[in-house]
């Protein structure tokens, strides 16, 4: 059974590449001669992750438009490589060996966890992008049939949401780089700060 093409608009997408925060695209339309080729980005960051298609060229010229297309992937390799040379932790990547195995029958809500390797794209699977904390969800829960895991990524802060099974467990406590535990503090006063009720002191 063939697979489904994957189309932008009328063009048939033919090459796709999906480095750092976006996917770039080649696209094939050989019914138009007046612009046969284009190239495109694609990102997904959008609350109902529909594809976004943006900063299109196109062309009748087949080497004209795969130089484009070569080259935004190398321009998304470098961004990648500048963001990983301005990282300042260590970054080899957290093994089951430093985790509480994931159990379903506990709870994991405000707790550290580590997301799996294999659940990231390959350049980042980084220490800094798999410490996160549990910050909520029906799949933090012990027991839960809900799957949702809200977290904050504890480098960068950034709050994502993934799936329990995504979670390879929770950090162990000797495990917990000193980096970890400075921004672990900061996170959690600045949660307590935002959910504070207007009025309440304490």
């Amino acid at each position: 059974m063939s697979e489904e093409k994957r189309m932008v608009d009328t063009y048939e997408i033919t090459h796709a590449i999906h480095v750092g925060d976006k996917e770039v695209l080649f696209a094939v339309d050989e019914k138009k001669s007046d612009c046969r080729y284009i190239v495109c980005d694609c990102t997904w960051d959008n609350p109902l992750g529909i594809d976004h298609y943006f900063n299109a060229a196109g062309s009748t010229d087949y080497l004209e438009m795969m130089t484009e297309f070569t080259g935004r992937v190398k321009a998304q390799l470098e961004a990648v490589k500048a963001e990983r040379d301005k990282t300042t932790v260590p970054l080899s990547p957290f093994t089951t060996e430093h985790c509480t195995p994931n159990d379903y029958g506990e709870g994991i809500e405000n707790k550290v966890v580590v997301i799996r390797a294999e659940c990231l794209r390959p350049e980042y699977r980084t220490a800094d992008k798999q410490l996160v904390l549990a910050a909520g969800g029906f799949g933090t829960h012990a027991n839960s049939r809900g799957r949702a895991v809200y977290t904050v990524n504890l480098y960068s802060g950034k709050e994502s949401r993934w799936n329990r099974e995504d979670i390879l467990g929770v950090l162990k406590p000797e495990y917990m780089p000193d980096w970890a535990k400075e921004r672990l503090k900061q996170i959690q006063t600045e949660r307590q700060a935002k959910h504070k009720k207007p009025g309440q002191e304490r």
